[in-house]
């Protein structure tokens, strides 16, 4: 049996996510990803809610064949720049899968 599919990349991402404390809660955002801010009641559940967040978004853009964002806060490969962060924040990078190299917007 000849499978014609065409096979898929897994890309690894690292992304950016900043958490800041906000009251008594977490603020954490993804300034790759615009409109991804989510909060947690601690910086662990914050962090937590923007890898969930930030999938969700990875889904999206590959479903409709958006390309990723791919620049400071978005990466293909672990970059040495530290991106700037607000005073009192917390920077935190997260790793995910892509499906595909077609719509990674990279060539």
């Amino acid at each position: 049996m000849n499978d014609a599919s065409p096979k898929s990349a897994t890309l690894r991402l690292t992304l950016t996510v900043i958490i800041e404390k906000d009251g008594d809660s977490y603020h954490a955002f993804c300034p790759a990803f615009k409109g991804l801010h989510v909060d947690g009641s601690t910086e662990k559940e914050a962090l937590k809610n923007a890898c969930l967040a930030a999938k969700v978004y990875l889904k999206s853009l590959a479903m409709h064949g958006d390309p990723l964002p791919i620049g400071p806060h978005c990466s293909l490969e672990p970059g040495e720049q530290i991106p700037t962060v607000p005073p009192g924040a917390m920077l935190r990078h997260l790793e995910l899968k892509w499906p595909s190299l077609s719509t990674c917007g990279a060539s």
